[in-house]
């Protein structure tokens, strides 16, 4: 009769602890430690930064979390009042309300008014001034995302640096004292202290990089949006300068006079006398 495999399982189990009395008691010594205050019993001097990076990670997360939104950069209640007035061609008013509200499309706004001088309107210059203070204005809360990446590669390099130290120390100790007895059990303290930093570094790393991409994709959708506000802002100008909106603020019909054919009467002229 075969028997099953968690029956095989069972017998190899306990095989192994009566041929190993000491492992299986130092394994469950290790369970009933914690994985945390075993983590932080072997990190050794690596303990203090990836406490650092741990609270850098933490910290960043957070911040990004609350100012990465696009309620942060871009207000429809408040967009609306300013192309109300650039289609009056209120210019200082437009400005006015710029000033008011402090957010960074309206200071992108902002930045493309303050080219119109003395009622000019000169698209290229106000397009470059969009620009300018665009990247000027996006540049800083992109700052605090790129952290997230610089903490989530510098924690695997502490990582990989204890794991050397570790893998150093134990090779040093097989030389010096060889195999066997009290030896063994430093060098093996060696090994495991050099995995658990390596542990640590990934703790560190996985969450603010995912963090950071996540992050990244969302600034990069509000940056999208702050482009086509700019961008109407643009075209709302021009239509005005041109006639192109009513009182209400609605587009208004544009009539065109057609120009008469050369030999032909033009609508509504007397009849040409006889030749």
């Amino acid at each position: 009769m075969k028997l099953s495999l968690t029956r095989k399982f069972s017998i190899l189990g306990i095989f192994f602890v009566c041929i190993s009395p000491s492992f299986f008691a130092n394994v469950v010594h290790a369970q009933q430690k914690g994985f945390g205050s075993a983590l932080v019993d072997n990190l050794g001097p690596f303990l203090v930064p990836f406490i650092i990076l741990i609270l850098a990670g933490f910290t960043l997360i957070i911040y990004n979390g609350i100012a990465i939104r696009k309620k942060a950069f871009v207000k429809d209640d408040v967009i609306q009042p300013i192309m109300q007035e650039l289609q009056n061609l209120n210019v200082e008013g437009a400005l006015a309300l710029c000033e008011q509200y402090k957010l960074p499309a309206t200071a992108v706004l902002k930045g493309g008014l303050a080219r119109i001088q003395d009622d000019e309107l000169d698209i290229e210059s106000i397009e470059k001034g969009l620009e300018e203070t665009s990247g000027l204005e996006l540049a800083k809360p992109f700052t605090w995302i790129n952290l997230l990446n610089t903490v989530g590669s510098i924690a695997p390099m502490v990582g990989l640096l204890g794991t050397v130290s570790g893998m150093i120390g134990a090779f040093q100790v097989l030389q010096s004292s060889g195999m066997g007895g009290e030896s063994s059990q430093k060098m093996a303290g060696n090994i495991g202290s050099a995995l658990w930093t390596t542990a640590a570094g990934l703790i560190v790393a996985i969450p603010t990089l995912i963090s950071y991409f996540i992050y990244k994709t969302k600034f990069g959708t509000i940056v999208a949006e702050v482009n086509r506000v700019a961008g109407e802002m643009v075209f709302t100008l021009v239509r005005a300068a041109r006639g192109g909106f009513s009182e209400g603020g609605e587009a208004a019909e544009e009539y065109y006079e057609e120009a008469p054919v050369e030999g032909l009467p033009a609508p509504n002229a007397p009849p040409m006398p006889p030749a």
